[in-house]
Order: C-alpha cells, then sequence, then structure tokens
C-alpha cells in the first residue's frame, strides 16, 4: 500500500470529535478498514421465520462487508439471511451519502458498466486516427501521463471522501437490495412457503458498531413486503479481513451487458 494510502486509513479523523479522555474507550480513530470481514449475525425475526429450513442448517446468517464503493463515499458488501433474504448491501456515514451512492450505483447499472470509459477510449480512438503518426505518438505519451495522474488522484479521492461520512462512534446507515425467499405470510406466524422464484425487494436500516475495533454492532433493518420496521439485528465479526476487490453489481435484474 502506499504511504499516502496507509496514512489516510491510520490517521483518520472522523465527525463528532471528543476529548482525549475518551479516546481511549472506543480504541483510537476510526480506521475505515477495520470494518472489513465477516459478521455473524442474529435476527430473532428472520430466524422465527425461516425455522426448520434447509437454508437455515447450512449456513448462519451473515454480513461480508469487502470493499469501498469506487467514489470511497460508502462500504459494500452482502447480506444473507438464510431461507429469508440474500441482498447485496450499501453502507454510507448518512443518509444523504447513502441516498446518492444507491442513485448512482442504479444509474450505473442501467447504462452498463463502465460505458462512461468506453465512451472516452472511443472520441480517443476517433481523434488518434486522424492525428499524424509522429502527433500520435505524443498524443499517447501526453495521455497516458494524464492517466495516470488522473488514476492516482482518483484513488486518493477514494479514501479521503469516507472521512466526510464517518462517525466518532461508527454507525452507518444502510439500504439493500436482494431477493426475498418466504412468502409474506410468514411474517405474521410460523414459517413461511419458500418463493418459487423469489421477489426482488429492497429496504433500509442502520447498524452502530460498539467502538472504533468494530467488532460488534447493533441496528435494526426494514422490509415492507415482510412487515419488517425496524426489526432489531446485531452482529459480532467473525472473521476479519482486509479490503477484497469483489464483484459488487447492485441491480442485477436490470443489469445491462457491456
Amino acid at each position: 500500500m502506499d504511504d499516502w494510502q496507509d496514512t489516510a486509513f491510520t490517521t483518520r479523523h472522523v465527525h463528532n470529535r471528543v476529548g482525549k479522555s475518551s479516546r481511549g474507550q472506543h480504541g483510537g480513530s476510526f480506521e475505515v478498514k477495520k470494518a472489513f470481514g465477516r459478521y455473524d449475525v442474529k435476527c430473532a425475526s428472520a430466524t422465527r421465520m425461516c425455522a426448520g429450513s434447509s437454508d437455515s442448517k447450512s449456513t448462519g446468517p451473515i454480513i461480508d462487508v469487502f470493499r469501498l464503493s469506487d467514489d470511497g463515499r460508502g462500504v459494500l458488501g452482502e447480506l444473507l439471511l438464510p431461507g429469508v433474504l440474500e441482498a447485496r448491501i450499501v453502507l454510507a456515514g448518512s443518509r444523504k451519502a447513502l441516498e446518492e451512492l444507491v442513485s448512482q450505483l442504479e444509474k450505473d447499472t442501467t447504462m452498463g458498466e463502465g460505458y462512461e470509459g468506453d465512451l472516452k477510449a472511443a472520441f480517443q480512438r476517433l481523434g488518434s486516427s486522424a492525428a499524424s503518426e509522429g502527433e500520435e505518438s505524443q498524443a499517447t505519451a501526453d495521455n497516458e501521463a494524464d492517466s495516470d495522474e488522473e488514476a492516482e488522484s482518483r484513488q486518493r479521492r477514494r479514501f479521503q471522501n469516507f472521512e466526510k461520512n464517518s462517525f466518532r462512534s461508527p454507525k452507518f446507515w444502510f439500504q439493500w437490495r436482494g431477493t426475498v425467499m418466504v412468502t409474506p405470510a410468514a411474517a405474521v406466524g410460523g414459517p413461511g412457503e419458500t418463493c418459487p422464484k423469489g421477489c426482488v425487494e429492497t429496504g433500509r436500516g442502520y447498524v452502530v458498531f460498539s467502538g472504533n475495533d468494530c467488532r460488534s454492532f447493533k441496528g435494526t433493518i426494514s422490509c415492507d413486503i415482510l412487515g419488517w420496521k425496524d426489526v432489531s439485528i446485531s452482529g459480532r465479526k467473525a472473521v476479519p479481513m482486509s479490503e477484497r476487490d469483489a464483484v459488487f453489481v447492485w441491480d442485477e435484474e436490470n443489469r445491462v451487458p457491456r
């Protein structure tokens, strides 16, 4: 990791600063990398709904947080409540940041991955074809230098942007989108029937970590179709991990192929 990246992670300043005497209680300054990893989750409402299902016996509920968003304004991961819900999840330090990030993810999905990059490349090829051989060589060198500088600047902003959306007591608002695998009837009593094809839904919630080490959290999750409103959810980190370059597609159903 470059020196500036290491500095960005290890000297993170956050909102709601408190006195030095309180820092020890929170484990020092917040480092966003502490949030990465797999968490074992408890959700009593989900447990009741999937009681007896084969899915619930194969694996337990988890949240897997694997990386920052490309612009550094949020964190991306997956949520699995076996037999009940499989979803992608986006976490951010404010409701506004969450809304803007989700809006951008939806835009990227409908436009197709790499749309802007492909369009830019097309214009570059068009311009190059009209240039002389000598001009092409110079343009290529200039473009490569500009590209390197732009990539470094973009990578630097990726870490710096998250600083604006962090809290002294790490709290994240999140939105999930995925497949609900049980019928709504399960929400009002007893195990529900599995939806043959599932239904794609979205909902929100929040998590508050116990400290800056992000070892555990408590929060809520909502799902309209299941009748969940601020249902209690908690978790404890089972496997700490480094940031992973995992594929993340927010809206798989409406994804435009490249």
